[in-house]
């Protein structure tokens, strides 16, 4: 092992995951290097100090401005759905009452254009009637031998 090891294995005895065998070699090694022995005892000082001191707390004001600045406000879809709108109550009803009104016309009047149809004589929508085509055998033989003779012009 080489001095950068034995500097983690110092690093790690203060954290306290050093294994037994590695706790032996490493006082073994800090017997004969007097680099590693010095960086052993400012890191115990610096522990030590770690550990000995009060947390300071933050003025208010200081969490406040830092509040201030770090807040994001969310994206309008995001207002949109969690309900950062408000739709007036009247507004609502109003919508409400309009839409159930929609659905009762579509429902009792399936056309859209009277029978009659427009003053100006423009298309007229009725509903779709059911229509039965019926072939008979004279129909396909005639159908069949117009295809072929206007084929051979």
């Amino acid at each position: 092992m080489n001095c950068e090891q034995y500097r983690e294995l110092i690093s790690a005895r203060l954290d306290g995951e050093i294994e037994n065998r590695e706790l032996a070699a490493l006082e073994a090694h800090l017997k004969q290097c007097e680099t590693c022995t010095a960086f052993s005892r400012q890191l115990d000082q610096l522990h030590a100090l770690v550990v000995e001191s009060q947390p300071t707390p933050m003025p208010d004001e200081v969490v406040e401005t830092i509040m201030a600045k770090t807040y994001c406000r969310p994206g309008r879809w995001r207002r949109l759905v969690s309900g950062h709108y408000r739709i007036p109550r009247p507004v609502a009803w109003a919508v409400a009452v309009a839409l159930l009104m929609l659905a009762v016309d579509a429902v009792r009047s399936p056309n859209v254009f009277d029978q009659t149809g427009p003053a100006e004589g423009g298309p007229v929508m009725t509903t779709p009637a059911v229509q039965r085509i019926v072939l008979t055998e004279s129909d396909v033989v005639r159908t069949y031998t117009t295809q072929t003779v206007s084929e051979d012009l």
